[in-house]
C-alpha cells in the first residue's frame, strides 16, 4: 500500500514547520494504517518546494525509514522531471540513498526522462511509470487509431 504525502507550499527555508507537518502526518498515518504502509512517497517533488535540498526533511523522511520500516520515495511531475531524479538520486543520509522509488510521468508522448529513469533503475530504484497513456491522449493518437483499425480491435 502507498501512503502519498502532499508537499506544503508554504514550507519554510528551515524546513521546521514541514518537519513537524510532516512528523504529524506520520502518526496520524500510523494510527490509521499502521502495518499496511510499506512506501512513504512525497507527492509532486519539485526543485521550487525546497524538499530536494533539505536536510532536515531528509534527516526526518530517513528516521521514518530507521523507525516504521517505510521506503522513501518520490512522484516528480515537470518539464524538468529527469533533472529532479537525477537529484534524488544524489541524496544521501547517514551513508544511505534517502529515495528508494520514483514516480514520473512516462509515456509514448513523454520521454524525456528516459534516461534519468534508467540510470535511477540501474542504482537499485523501483520505477513507478504513472500516466502511461498519457491520460488517454495516447489512445486518440491518430497511428494508434491506424494500427488498431488494422488489427481489426478498438486502440483500448
Amino acid at each position: 500500500m502507498f501512503i502519498v504525502f502532499f508537499l506544503s507550499k508554504n514550507n519554510n527555508n528551515n524546513g521546521i514547520l514541514w518537519k513537524q507537518n510532516f512528523l504529524k502526518q506520520v502518526e496520524e498515518t500510523n494510527e490509521f494504517l499502521g502495518e499496511y504502509i510499506n512506501l512513504y512517497q512525497i507527492h509532486s517533488a519539485t526543485f521550487e518546494s525546497g524538499v530536494m535540498d533539505n536536510e532536515e526533511i531528509h534527516k526526518a523522511l530517513h528516521q521514518c525509514r530507521k523507525d516504521r520500516g517505510w521506503q522513501i520515495g518520490l512522484s516528480v511531475s515537470s518539464p524538468k522531471q529527469d533533472e529532479v531524479i537525477r537529484r534524488a538520486m544524489e541524496i544521501k543520509v547517514a551513508g544511505q540513498r534517502l529515495f528508494d522509488s520514483v514516480q514520473c510521468t512516462y509515456n509514448v508522448l513523454e520521454q524525456r526522462p528516459s534516461a534519468a529513469l534508467l540510470s535511477a533503475h540501474e542504482a537499485g530504484m523501483d520505477v513507478i511509470i504513472k500516466e502511461g497513456l498519457a491520460n488517454g491522449r495516447v489512445l486518440s493518437n491518430e497511428a494508434i487509431i491506424k494500427h488498431a483499425k488494422s488489427l481489426g480491435c478498438p486502440p483500448d
